[in-house]
């Protein structure tokens, strides 16, 4: 199968969702939005979509290359084109589809857990969300509220809005399942407004929660994105 990733900046690749499905021996090509690459008119071709992280916001419609990729998003949801998005591109998802951005009521830095929902329980990816709850990462200072439309799938008590779904094998996912150590340290390194919030001692129990909830979040991963190339494969049967 044929997956399109939409990249928003360079050192927020699909990383272990991308190793994933080439693994499985899908084909990924990368479209690199802020360095001004142009997204297809026609996606006939595509089995699905991974809408990647970044900087920027949801709301930044100054820029036209958000612009252009929200009105793009809005036509492959109504097109039932099957979807991933990842932080930035859950809530591109999420806007595109009618939703709203706002700041988050807490800045998600590090590890925090989420739950499934009611919901979660008869979903083809979020069943296998452990019913007590997944500590998961998070790098994100905005939150979105729900279309219409969508369904909650995944939630805590500070930021209610975790993972949704719109139409089939289309998802977005506020937190990054996709990470591996070495990414989180780049992060680190390059975010200086993160680490002002977070302080040394939020750094070095970012560290340590790294060391002791990666390993179950990944296994996630692998578990969430398996199911989600099933149900690419079914819709384009």
């Amino acid at each position: 199968m044929n997956f399109l990733v939409l990249q928003h900046l360079d050192i927020e690749p699909p990383a272990l969702i991308g190793d994933l499905l080439r693994e499985a021996g899908h084909h990924l090509h990368t479209a690199h939005i802020d360095a001004g690459d142009t997204l297809p008119a026609n996606t006939d071709h595509l089995h699905g979509i991974i809408i990647m992280g970044g900087p920027q916001s949801a709301n930044d419609t100054h820029l036209s290359y958000i612009r252009d990729e929200l009105l793009w998003l809005e036509k492959r949801i109504g097109e039932g084109v099957p979807m991933l998005g990842i932080c930035l591109g859950s809530q591109l998802m999420a806007k595109a589809a009618g939703g709203s951005i706002m700041p988050s009521p807490v800045r998600e830095l590090g590890w925090s857990p989420i739950r499934p929902t009611n919901a979660a329980s008869s979903d083809p990816l979020f069943s296998a969300l452990p019913a007590a709850g997944l500590t998961v990462f998070q790098w994100h200072g905005e939150t979105f509220t729900l279309p219409d439309h969508a369904t909650l799938l995944a939630t805590c008590p500070d930021v209610p809005a975790q993972a949704f779904s719109l139409g089939a094998a289309q998802y977005g996912l506020q937190f990054h399942i996709e990470v591996d150590a070495s990414i989180i340290e780049n992060w680190i390194a390059l975010g200086d407004s993160e680490c002002a919030h977070l302080g040394s001692s939020g750094l070095n129990t970012l560290r340590q929660h790294t060391t002791t909830h990666l390993p179950d979040m990944r296994s996630f991963c692998r578990s969430l994105v398996n199911a989600w190339q099933h149900a690419c494969a079914d819709i384009h049967k």
